[in-house]
Parts: C-alpha cells; sequence; structure tokens
C-alpha cells in the first residue's frame, strides 16, 4: 500500500519535513503544514481511518476536487488554514462521521458547490473567516446547507461583509434549481446575480439558446 503522502505533490524550497506523531491525549495526528503542498490527489488520506488530526496548514493548496477526504472515520479536526483555495467541488468531504471542525479560515474562497461538504454529521465548527464568497445564486446550495444545520458555527461571509446565513429567503428564492429555465441545444443552466439564466454555447444564444448568432 502506498504511503498516504506519497500522492501529494510536495516541493520542498523551503519546507519542513512531515511528521507523524501519537498523542495520548488527541489520537494519531499527521504533520504536512508549510510543505509547499499545491495538490491532493483524490483519496490521497483514505488508507488512513484512524487518523485524527490532519494539519495541512501554510501550502499552497488551490482547489479541494472531489474524494479529497473521504473514508476517515475517526478524524476529528482538520487544519486547512492559509492555503490558496479558491473553490471547494462537490463531494471534497465525504463519510467522514467523526468530523467536528474543518479551518478553511484565510483562503481565497469564492465558491462552495453543491455537496462540498456532504453529510457531515458532527461537524460543529465551520472557520471560513478571511474568504469572500460570491453571494449571487451560486451561493444557494452552500446557504441552504448551512440553514439546514443551524447548530454549525461560521463565520462565511460574502464579499460584501454579509453573512451568509444572514441571507433572506426572499432575495434566494428565485434561484432555487427548480425555477432553471429549459435549456437547449447544450446550454446550461447559470447564475447572474440572483437570477437563473441559460449559458449558452457555440454558436447558439437567446434566452433559451435557440438562435443564432
Amino acid at each position: 500500500m502506498k504511503n498516504a503522502t506519497q500522492d501529494v505533490r510536495v516541493e520542498r524550497r523551503h519546507a519542513t519535513t512531515p511528521a507523524d506523531e501519537y498523542n495520548e491525549r488527541n489520537g494519531p495526528q499527521k504533520f504536512l503544514s508549510s510543505n509547499e503542498i499545491s495538490t491532493i490527489e483524490p483519496f490521497t488520506f483514505m488508507g488512513l481511518p484512524s487518523l485524527r488530526y490532519l494539519y495541512l496548514n501554510h501550502n499552497k493548496i488551490r482547489s479541494l476536487e472531489s474524494n479529497t477526504f473521504v473514508n476517515m472515520s475517526k478524524l476529528y479536526r482538520l487544519y486547512l488554514h492559509t492555503n490558496e483555495i479558491s473553490t471547494i467541488e462537490p463531494f471534497s468531504f465525504t463519510n467522514l462521521p467523526s468530523l467536528r471542525y474543518i479551518h478553511l479560515y484565510g483562503n481565497n474562497i469564492s465558491h462552495i458547490e453543491e455537496h462540498a461538504f456532504g453529510n457531515l454529521t458532527s461537524l460543529s465548527t465551520l472557520d471560513l473567516t478571511g474568504n469572500q464568497l460570491n453571494c449571487d445564486c451560486s451561493i444557494f446550495p452552500f446557504w441552504s446547507w448551512l440553514i439546514k444545520r443551524s447548530s454549525i458555527g461560521t463565520s462565511s461571509k460574502c464579499s460584501n461583509g454579509t453573512l451568509v446565513t444572514s441571507l433572506q429567503p426572499a432575495v434566494l428564492e428565485t434561484c432555487h434549481p427548480d425555477n432553471c429555465p429549459q435549456c437547449f441545444n447544450g446550454g446550461k443552466c447559470g447564475a447572474m446575480g440572483y437570477e437563473l439564466i441559460c449559458d449558452c454555447i457555440g454558436q447558439w444564444t437567446g434566452t433559451f439558446c435557440q438562435g443564432t448568432m
């Protein structure tokens, strides 16, 4: 079996050596901070089901892909702060029943995809301080997820400083996926402000992508 760090792309120009440690109070921990890591391959840490604390802060991680953190049944606290993360893809966090704390402050997160955090049943704190989320219709899935989980403490804010949890349902009701127009010729439903429109491709244009240029 591969070592869990083999698929983590690391450039060690001024990096410290990763260290594993067992703490009697906290349990197994993995330290990968300050290693200039830019990419984490899917399933990299899946072979560490007993890991409790994972430190990936102060790196150069740019995005979290689907299945980045999956099937880590004992993971309790995850440190991802002070990276360069801009996007969190669907199912980046999957089957993590013990995860209580996710530290994502000090990144460049502007967009969180639907199902990014999945069903994190034990999550109590999601720290997104210092990220400026785009609060147009694209925020609707994340906003809906937070509203249904009012017990989660979060400091997530829009780029204008508004707390995501304070966004009014009346403003976002037009953003519900049920309000997506029927798009033709390969067009897809997309957000423009607080309105859902057809995003056309190729030569197609018009409200429903039925006209040509």
